[in-house]
């Protein structure tokens, strides 16, 4: 049973994987105070002249390096390790931190302030799609009397559709390390309400019985159907580990 739900999770990933890569979005750099700048991807620029805002191809990939250089030689160059994500375009601003440095941050959307006047820069634009609201998707919520749902955890309204949690697996299984990967999944679970077939899904990703387990603990409080959590046991290998989850639920459940 479990080799065939590695082998499905396997085919699975591959599967969107390859969605991805053809589904190829944009990315987006742009300063809101109105500072310009060049865009790399690697070592290819793209804007022959400096500009406060930037558009290219997303190149495609797990993992893509950003790097923003300035006419003032001056001034620091940026780089930064992008990992990619299925769908949507990416965000980036331009910005001074706190101790005057310019940084290259992630958002989830563009904004360009009334000092900018590049041609290419739109007033406005909506915030890019992320997540579910509480009132979307609620076709793909659990329905009262499926065999998977009983008890919804307090907090826990709205979990994941399947379409979203896919696209959340595949950037988890692409991080290049195994703590990175732990990392991802546990801020997904904090982020997002899980259902436990999809907490089974994340496991099998792992490698180490350690990391397994500590996802199982982590997303237990994140959980929809958390009376069914017992089943979670299924993706762990050993009865130490099955032993401990159990106490970790009972203590949990006192």
């Amino acid at each position: 049973m479990k080799t065939s739900v590695r082998f499905f999770l396997v085919i699975l990933l591959a599967a969107l994987t390859m969605s991805t890569i053809a589904q190829i979005n944009n990315v987006v750099v742009f300063a809101p105070k109105g500072e310009k700048f060049t865009l790399f991807t690697g070592n290819t620029s793209h804007n022959s002249e400096p500009a406060a805002r930037v558009e290219t191809a997303n190149p495609g990939g797990p993992t893509f390096k950003l790097k923003v250089v300035f006419p003032d030689a001056s001034v620091k160059e940026i780089t930064k390790l992008v990992f990619n994500k299925p769908h949507g375009t990416m965000f980036f601003k331009v910005e001074k931190n706190q101790k005057g440095d310019y940084t290259l941050e992630s958002t989830t959307s563009e904004w360009m302030d009334g000092s900018t006047t590049e041609k290419n820069a739109p007033p406005s634009a909506a915030a890019a799609p992320s997540s579910p609201t509480p009132n979307e998707n609620k076709s793909d919520q659990p329905k009262k009397g499926d065999a998977t749902t009983s008890t919804k955890t307090s907090g826990c309204d709205n979990p994941l559709s399947e379409p979203d949690f896919n696209g959340q697996l595949v950037g988890i299984s692409a991080r290049p390390f195994e703590p990175m990967q732990l990392s991802a999944a546990k801020k997904m679970a904090e982020t997002h309400c899980l259902m436990v077939s999809q907490v089974k899904m994340v496991i099998y990703v792992f490698n180490s019985e350690s990391s397994r387990l500590s996802f199982a603990k982590y997303a237990y409080d994140h959980t929809y159907d958390r009376d069914n959590y017992s089943e979670v046991k299924d993706a762990l290998h050993s009865e130490k580990s099955k032993t401990e989850l159990d106490r970790y639920i009972s203590e949990k459940s006192k």
